[in-house]
């Protein structure tokens, strides 16, 4: 099969032209007076409880529900929200909470909330993303009184305060004896976000209602039905026979054609989620690496670089992103995206090269190849599977036996959590506009203690890598910062090959000609963003 022949496109197609022909089926607009949103998501949340997984899929939910403790601009910079927010001294982070701020029951967000909140949030059993990264950066939670919380640091520490973008406030009444199970089934998930839980039937919806009360904006629309509708046909046939509002993660390759739509809107944007490849650097003998026939290799060929390399080398980043993407994205080699501290414009996209990649591969003692399985979620990004089928293909071209296998985003991420794939396709969604978080999480040597590492599902690990990224925790010069996120990612990327950065795509969402939702560079959809057109 060539690249440019992957049946599931064609097969996409095929539907989406038959409902556009059909004009009697588009039934996009309805009246202005409806008052509830309905969207439909590519990827459904693994739980309500807004500790459990630190990944995009929960944080969406969350953020219906949940506030965390200071919020975000247009830029992934932290602003004051639930909270607003000081450096007194250079080991202190001082948070004070809005008078206004109250829980779904009425009683009002105190300090004890946030206490409570943040040292819960590590200890979720069977996480798998942990929230691990705060409650590393700090040494002490102090409750100084009713609204004002300060969190001392191991020295200066500007993570703290990015890190609080994503530290969701739970009531420490409700959920004091509290499992996942009970936010679950609504009886915990009280939050003081612009959206109640009203219901949630996994596979088949969540049901939300206003939160009339909200100190902040309050959402436009009374009632928010999200549904998950992972095949990217039918969640696009649901916008078009009017039976979704809003959808997320469109196929590049209709955008034009939803555009050309009058009843349709379309919502583009940058993204600061880069996809890569994460490599098994931990295990002697790897789950899914084998010689050629099947027999067990002598030892584990992803801890050499040299193979890394071969493997990178060996990806046509240009040919997916045009081809697979149909070019809403950015070819990279790096975790940081364009615009974020850290990020280094010197640092290319690597050229296809098939000679170097079998030369390299060669040189490690692999002139034959090997054979490996590439393990891929289905449903959680654009093209995430036709990518990953295109990468094996590359791969073949250097001399490997190179295998995709594809799953359910929820089995996938549970699986990786467990670190059960040698090789694998993954993003990151940066939160912030600071590549240290990324950088800390996805490639620092894994420490639970030090919250450090969590995301660095392949284990990699530098002690060169470490002393920078430490050294850069506690560096509030933004230009000296800059470059040390620069210096980090030189070793762990040019030197070191840690893990295989792909590309970093485009958010695309479409809704009713009659609305407006105000996407940017945080893919997270949020029904709150979405209002009628004035």
């Amino acid at each position: 099969m060539r690249l440019t022949e992957l049946p599931r496109r064609a097969a996409l197609q095929g539907v989406l032209a038959a409902l556009l022909a059909t004009t009697a089926l588009v039934q996009v607009a309805r009246p202005a007076a409806a008052q509830e949103a309905r969207v439909a998501l590519q990827t459904e949340t693994s739980s309500i409880d807004p500790h459990y997984a630190l990944v995009g899929a929960n944080q969406t939910v969350a953020q219906h529900i949940f506030d965390a403790l200071v919020g975000s601009d247009e830029n992934l910079r932290p602003v004051p929200g639930l909270a607003t927010f000081s450096n007194p001294e250079p080991d202190v982070w001082e948070f004070r909470i809005r008078e206004d701020a109250r829980f779904h029951d009425g009683s009002p967000v105190t300090a004890e909330d946030v206490r409570f909140s943040l040292e819960r949030m590590p200890k979720v059993p069977n996480s798998p993303a942990p929230f691990i990264r705060l409650a590393g950066a700090v040494t002490a939670v102090e409750v100084v009184d009713e609204r004002t919380v300060r969190l001392r640091s191991r020295g200066p520490d500007p993570s703290v305060v990015l890190n609080a973008m994503t530290a969701y406030i739970v009531s420490a009444r409700v959920a004091a004896n509290a499992s996942t199970a009970d936010f679950n089934s609504g009886r915990a998930a009280i939050g003081s976000g612009p959206w109640r839980f009203a219901e949630w039937q996994p596979g088949a919806q969540l049901r939300l209602t206003r939160n009339d009360s909200y100190w902040g904006p309050k959402p436009a629309f009374e009632r928010a039905t999200i549904r998950p509708v992972a095949n990217d046909a039918a969640r696009m046939a649901a916008l078009l026979a009017g039976d979704a509002d809003l959808i997320d993660a469109v196929p590049p390759g209709e955008v034009a054609r939803l555009r050309a739509r009058p009843e349709v809107g379309v919502t583009t944007s940058p993204s600061s989620r880069v996809i890569y490849i994460a490599l098994d650097q931990d295990n002697d003998v790897s789950p899914f690496v084998t010689a050629r026939d099947g027999r067990p290799l002598a030892q584990n060929p992803l801890k050499d670089a040299r193979v890394r390399r071969a493997l990178s080398l060996g990806i046509n980043r240009a040919a997916i992103v045009e081809r697979v993407i149909s070019g809403a994205s950015r070819a990279t080699a790096q975790l940081a995206v364009q615009g974020q501290v850290g990020f280094d414009p010197a640092l290319p996209a690597p050229e296809f090269d098939v000679a170097a990649a079998r030369r390299l591969l060669s040189d490690a003692g692999y002139p034959e190849g090997f054979r490996i399985t590439l393990h891929s979620p289905n449903n959680r990004y654009i093209e995430d599977d036709k990518t990953s089928q295109a990468v094996a293909q590359f791969w073949t071209r250097i001399g490997l036996d190179a295998r995709v296998e594809v799953m359910p985003s929820n089995v996938f991420f549970t699986r990786a959590g467990k670190r059960e794939f040698s090789a694998f396709l993954i993003g990151f969604g940066h939160t912030t506009g600071d590549s240290w978080l990324g950088l800390s999480q996805v490639l620092r040597t894994y420490d639970q203690a030090r919250g450090l590492g969590g995301l660095n599902r392949g284990r990699y690990s530098s002690p060169d890598f470490d002393r920078v990224i430490d050294e850069a925790r506690g560096v509030v010069d933004p230009s000296r910062r800059d470059a040390m996120l620069r210096q980090a990612q030189e070793i762990a990327f040019r030197r070191d090959v840690g893990i295989l950065p792909l590309h970093v795509p485009d958010n695309v969402w479409a809704h009713r000609a009659n609305l407006i939702y105000g996407g940017g560079l945080d893919e997270n959809t949020l029904t709150q963003h979405l209002r009628p057109k004035p």
